[in-house]
């Protein structure tokens, strides 16, 4: 396992980039965050300059919005309440946590979804709404793409950061202790989600 992970991510360096910072974007309980020391071995493990780093970053959180965008425009407000009702526990999404994106998107618009990307437990949830509010695709892109990319040199700066003033940034056992730490993070929240809908 640590062979093989180790070859994926010196083989895939930018791909990985993408990859990742789509995936946590994709699925909102992973907490942006905690990719930081993942995307910093990344980053040592290759001849890699931050401004690719920031374009592949962008580009992979860019395309993890879309499922959470197509999903508001596939579905209306109410069926994705309702959706949320039987399966959010999977993404500790509850109907309560559409409803105030929506307001807020219903007050501000694009700005919402620009400066959204950068407010933790809003950066996935923004995308919903703007589906279903039925905002264009072209400006949703827009503005999600320069969010995005402020978010991007938040991640690539503050990896670039651990790797210049931490010694543990290059090592393996680093990204397999934070992927665990994911995972249990994310029964932790799944547990909390379960704790807080059932004692309603």
């Amino acid at each position: 396992m640590q062979a093989w992970l180790q070859q994926l991510l010196d083989t895939h360096g930018y791909t990985a980039i993408t990859l990742l910072t789509m995936l946590i974007n994709a699925f909102p309980p992973l907490p942006a965050e905690s990719t930081l020391p993942v995307l910093a071995h990344i980053m040592s493990s290759g001849a890699m300059t931050p401004a690719p780093a920031i374009v592949a970053a962008t580009l992979g959180l860019v395309l993890g919005t879309l499922p959470l965008y197509i999903l508001g425009r596939w579905l209306d407000e109410r069926q994705c309440m309702r959706f949320l009702a039987r399966h959010g526990h999977w993404l500790a999404l509850a109907p309560q946590d559409i409803e105030r994106s929506s307001r807020r998107f219903g007050r501000y618009g694009a700005l919402v979804v620009l400066f959204g990307r950068l407010i933790p437990g809003m950066r996935s949830l923004v995308s919903i709404p703007a589906g279903f509010h039925r905002m264009p695709l072209l400006p949703y892109l827009f503005y999600t793409t320069l969010g995005s990319c402020l978010w991007a040199c938040c991640l690539v700066g503050g990896s670039h950061w651990l790797l210049q003033h931490t010694a543990l940034s290059g090592s393996l056992w680093v990204v397999l202790v934070v992927l665990l730490a994911v995972i249990v993070l994310y029964v932790v929240r799944l547990w909390r989600h379960h704790r807080r809908t059932t004692n309603r």
